[in-house]
């Protein structure tokens, strides 16, 4: 199916526009995990594994859009979005523990079982947490790693945000998108994709969304245990990642007992958008190993 994508416009190689991913594809349900929260998310059944994505610190369950339209009908799929983010509802508390607890009442509910988990930058630490505690089949981890996954820029600019609360207007202004664009995106990326990838990926106006990263993901180091992720894993980083230095991604690749590194040229912390034809193929070989 995804070799006959093609680039169109300024977009690269197996590059869908956001439009079209939403006019073909279900809108997600909500799921009552726990008494007290309750998911949104979108989950398309398919052949085993499953490939479950997890978004990343103000992210959004569609953020994989690029993957979830070329995986349709190949793999099962289901992404979702966390406790406080999207149309969840807010986490009592914002724990890692927390968050992993009700990724897995979420696929217990839906049936998906050992599955293959993909974190995207904080959601790698879901990602390995998860991989720690529950069957999985495997780990793919892209834009993140075990520690240091927080930049020094990023605790005083949050800060600001919540005591201002210039979430409720900063997200949409031009210097919010130049920012991203700097941090995320290689300088080769065309201004469309990086337009056209915030739509799926607004910047989120709810409170609670920026707690999440501040009180849940802030200080987390999965080092000291990480030989307990006993599954093949497989890291992908960008060279021009500006918020995830590329040596946590090969040093978590190093400590994971069936770690693999692959650095994925001209694309930075969304390589899943950003090279999408070279990342599904790397996705899908990886899979193939696991069946």
């Amino acid at each position: 199916m995804s070799s006959r994508i093609r680039s169109t416009g300024n977009f690269p190689e197996g590059y869908v526009p956001f439009r079209q991913v939403r006019e073909e594809l279900p809108d997600p349900e909500l799921y009552s995990v726990s008494d007290a929260v309750t998911l949104e998310a979108l989950h398309l059944p398919g052949p085993e594994p499953a490939i479950v994505f997890i978004h990343g610190g103000l992210g959004s369950l569609w953020n994989p859009f690029p993957q979830l339209y070329t995986f349709r009908g190949e793999q099962g799929l289901l992404t979702y979005a966390l406790a406080g983010n999207g149309g969840s509802s807010i986490r009592p508390e914002q724990t890692i523990e927390g968050h992993v607890a009700d990724l897995k009442n979420l696929t217990d509910r839906l049936g998906v079982d050992r599955s293959v988990v993909h974190g995207h930058s904080y959601g790698t630490a879901i990602a390995i947490e998860y991989a720690k505690e529950h069957p999985c089949r495997g780990v793919v981890l892209h834009a993140g790693g075990d520690h240091d996954l927080t930049p020094t820029w990023e605790n005083p600019l949050l800060r600001l945000f919540l005591a201002l609360r210039l979430y409720r207007v900063f997200p949409k202004t031009a210097a919010m998108r130049a920012l991203a664009r700097w941090a995320a995106c290689h300088e080769e990326t065309s201004e469309s994709l990086v337009e056209d990838f915030l739509q799926s990926n607004p910047m989120p106006r709810r409170r609670s969304a920026w707690k999440t990263v501040t009180e849940a993901f802030w200080g987390y180091d999965g080092r000291p245990d990480i030989d307990r992720v006993e599954v093949p894993a497989l890291v992908i980083h960008g060279p021009a990642d500006r918020i995830v230095p590329m040596e946590v991604a090969r040093g978590t690749a190093r400590r994971l007992p069936h770690g693999k590194f692959h650095s994925l040229d001209r694309s930075g912390h969304v390589a899943t958008a950003e090279r999408p034809a070279e990342y599904n193929r790397l996705l899908r070989r990886f899979i193939r190993v696991l069946s």
